[in-house]
């Protein structure tokens, strides 16, 4: 009985291809946009956490406070050595602690020269940043004792200055407001692409942190002008309780007492990534479920139709029950037809929606992140649809008078 309703159910709509579909469009879109805002909401996440895992794992960054205090005067206060030293003395479960000093910076080569980002950092850097060398070495220790001219770039300068070819043991001119440099380029830093903010990361030219402060930097030869200090702990330590911890070091250190403002901030990027992820979760969810609104108008247009469909075949109707068809065969005729219906659209919106995906994340520079299990509820969801639509015109066709329904004009 079943088998035969499907095929008065196919029969009916090759018979009518352009109304069904018409019938189906509704579905079609609802299914499709309700896949694909997910995708890209997901893709999105996963962005933001690639973004923040590239940094490194379970970091702390400590930066200067930004504003005024009670007073009117800036919080900004740059760090210094000694600060660094009493925070890797007193904070246990540190896997790697890292001051950095930065700023802008011409960077020429031969013809070639840019703007770009430039770092002094010691040898913790390369391991809280979970930065790799793709050719050449880091800086020895020799090298960050004495503060040597030496330099490792990121791949977008390589890319800039270089054309490609290995710049390992080339002379580097580089030079801001503070000074200039000439300095040995001993590495290539591994390709990261781009930040949480939208940022190159590989937009980028190390050099240790002495030689930086004596070349580049704010103030030369000066200890105080770390701009901010990059912590890496160790796997299972509670990032909350370590930054609370470094609170109270600084507090205590800096003289800060229970009236003054802080003159240092905290981010801790498992903090940052979490939020992000709940945010972009939140608003993946009400984007789809506004898309799923566009499901119930397709399921008013299958009722619809079914309606108008059942009006159009009461002759028909009314034979089959004149014959002996069962009222439930009718039912059952109708309702499989409103559920093939709304389920081919789904299954057509769960195809195009894959395809849409797909080119909109390549468009986007997204990662491409398609949900099978959400593909899967989707075309369920819309089988239902047909259910919950088809029902109404098929009870109304299955209680047709069959003497009433021959005599319909």
């Amino acid at each position: 009985m079943i088998f035969n309703a499907f095929m008065l159910a196919f029969r009916q709509i090759r018979r009518n291809t352009l109304r069904a579909f018409l019938t189906m469009l509704g579905i079609i879109i609802g299914t499709g946009s309700v896949i694909v805002m997910i995708s890209l909401g997901n893709g999105t996440s996963k962005q933001i956490q690639d973004s923040i895992s590239s940094l490194g794992s379970n970091i702390l960054i400590i930066m200067p406070a930004r504003g005024l205090d009670t007073s009117g005067q800036s919080l900004r206060r740059y760090f210094n050595q000694q600060e660094v030293d009493i925070i890797d003395d007193r904070i246990y479960g540190i896997r790697a602690l890292a001051p950095i000093s930065n700023g802008s910076a011409l960077i020429q080569y031969k013809q070639y020269s840019r703007e770009t980002e430039t770092y002094g950092v010691t040898s913790g850097y390369f391991v809280a940043g979970n930065w790799e060398i793709a050719s050449g070495r880091e800086f020895t220790d020799e090298e960050y004792k004495s503060g040597a001219n030496v330099c490792i770039v990121g791949d977008s300068v390589k890319n800039a200055l270089f054309n490609n070819t290995e710049p390992l043991g080339a002379k580097i001119k580089i030079g801001n407001k503070h000074g200039s440099i000439i300095c040995e380029c001993v590495g290539v830093l591994g390709a990261k692409g781009q930040g949480a903010m939208g940022n190159d990361q590989d937009d980028v030219i190390l050099f240790p942190l002495k030689s930086y402060l004596r070349t580049l930097g704010r103030e030369k030869q000066s200890i105080n002008n770390i701009n901010r200090i990059m912590i890496s702990l160790n796997d299972g330590v509670d990032s909350k309780q370590k930054t609370e911890e470094i609170k109270e070091t600084f507090r205590e250190i800096r003289n800060i007492d229970g009236t003054k403002t802080d003159n240092f901030e905290i981010m801790d990027t498992k903090q940052i990534e979490e939020t992000l992820a709940k945010t972009t979760q939140m608003l993946t969810l009400f984007l789809g479920a506004i898309a799923g609104v566009s499901l119930i108008v397709g399921g008013i247009g299958i009722m619809n139709i079914m309606l108008v469909s059942v009006t159009e075949r009461t002759k028909e109707i009314g034979t089959r029950l004149a014959i002996g068809a069962l009222e439930k065969e009718v039912l059952l005729q109708f309702l499989i037809e409103s559920i093939v219906i709304s389920s081919l659209g789904g299954f057509i919106g769960i195809v195009l929606s894959f395809i849409i995906s797909f080119a909109l994340a390549q468009m986007m520079n997204l990662p491409f992140v398609y949900s099978v299990s959400v593909a899967i509820i989707a075309f369920i969801f819309s089988a239902f649809i047909g259910v919950l639509f088809g029902y109404l015109p098929a009870k109304r066709a299955s209680k047709l008078n069959p003497i009433d329904a021959l005599r319909h004009e």
